[in-house]
């Protein structure tokens, strides 16, 4: 047996090692755009002794901004997602921005921003140099790291994927769309009702013969009730979703600071909204009304379901070898099933 590398686990170490005397320097980078014509200027001496250091500081902050903005963007956000087209939009959120701008954007942002808190900082006279070097060196990384957060947090909310503003239009489509599902789904209930009823007499009334053919008509028709039920029960929960989200991208909306400001002072806007949320609090409450068909429906498909289970067990333990062959071949046809769909026996 080869003897196995004992070296694979040694880097995440020393990074853990490093990274206490890297990352002050990394954060600190972000200063030296304001700080080392300062320093030039006013001690040439200290700039001169640690030249080098100053010029490797200086060339980092491109690197590590156009990481940092790289990090904080989301994969497929505005900014990264190079599979949507570019369009032109109303708002300035709608616009996808170009690839190589977009980035220079934000990273000449996230560096004027460093660089206006390192001059409020050099304005004080807290130039990291003199008796109170240390101190005046934690305060300039504390306001650094508070700034990069910021931006790096505005940067990730900005770039997020634009969702354009919920519509009157949208909010009636889909309000019409789940009235039908909620009538459909009251329906429903009451063909499963119906259903397992006619179920409960015809296996009374079959009891005590033990009709296989009844048994297994019976078994057809709360198969397919069942199945039937399923699909539009799978349909119910797709259309309360989209619902769901329509309501929450209003009350989203209501909390804009443009969509304010623009309430604020255009009366058209005040009226177009107070329409949408008229709009969308009767969708609100279709949306609740399916939500309770929608969960009844769940309840009654899986006592038919269960229902179901017990018929198919009953006719095979109570009619004798054509039962066991009805049972075998629908087992097999059930794994042929499943095996088509790619799903598990």
């Amino acid at each position: 047996m080869a003897p196995r590398k004992s070296g694979g686990g040694c880097f995440p170490i020393l990074a853990l090692l490093v990274s206490p005397c890297v990352i002050p320097y990394a954060i600190g980078s972000f200063a030296t755009p304001v700080l080392a014509p300062h320093v030039y200027l006013n001690q040439p001496a200290a700039f001169a002794h640690d030249r080098p250091l100053w010029y490797t500081m200086l060339g980092a902050v491109p690197i590590l901004s156009y990481f940092l903005v790289r990090w904080a963007s989301p994969a497929g956000g505005r900014l990264r997602d190079s599979s949507t087209p570019r369009r032109q939009g109303k708002t300035l959120r709608a616009r996808r921005p170009h690839p190589i701008r977009g980035y220079l954007d934000r990273m000449l942002l996230l560096v004027a921003a460093t660089s206006a808190v390192t001059f409020w900082l050099v304005m004080r006279g807290e130039d990291m140099y003199g008796p109170n070097a240390g101190r005046e060196t934690v305060h300039l990384l504390l306001g650094l790291v508070v700034v990069l957060a910021g931006v790096l947090t505005g940067i990730h909310f900005w770039d997020r994927p634009y969702t354009p503003p919920v519509t009157v239009e949208q909010v009636r489509a889909h309000h019409r769309r789940a009235q039908k599902e909620l009538r459909r789904a009251r329906a429903d209930n009451e063909r499963i009702t119906a259903m397992l009823v006619r179920l409960e007499a015809k296996l009374a009334e079959a009891n005590g013969r033990r009709d296989f053919a009844v048994l297994c008509t019976m078994h057809h028709e709360s198969f397919g009730c069942a199945n039937s039920v399923y699909t539009h029960y799978r349909s119910v929960e797709e259309s309360l979703a989209v619902v769901t989200q329509l309501v929450r991208g209003v009350r989203i909306n209501s909390w804009q600071p443009g969509g304010m400001a623009s309430r604020a002072v255009n009366r058209k806007a005040r009226v177009a909204f107070r329409e949408l949320r008229s709009e969308a609090s009767g969708l609100n409450g279709t949306a609740y009304h399916l939500r309770v068909a929608w969960l009844d429906s769940q309840d009654q498909v899986k006592t038919l379901n269960a229902r179901t289970a017990d018929l198919k067990c009953q006719i095979r333990d109570e009619c004798g070898p054509p039962g066991l062959r009805w049972y075998a071949d629908l087992e097999d046809r059930r794994e042929a099933a499943r095996l088509a769909e790619g799903k598990p026996v």
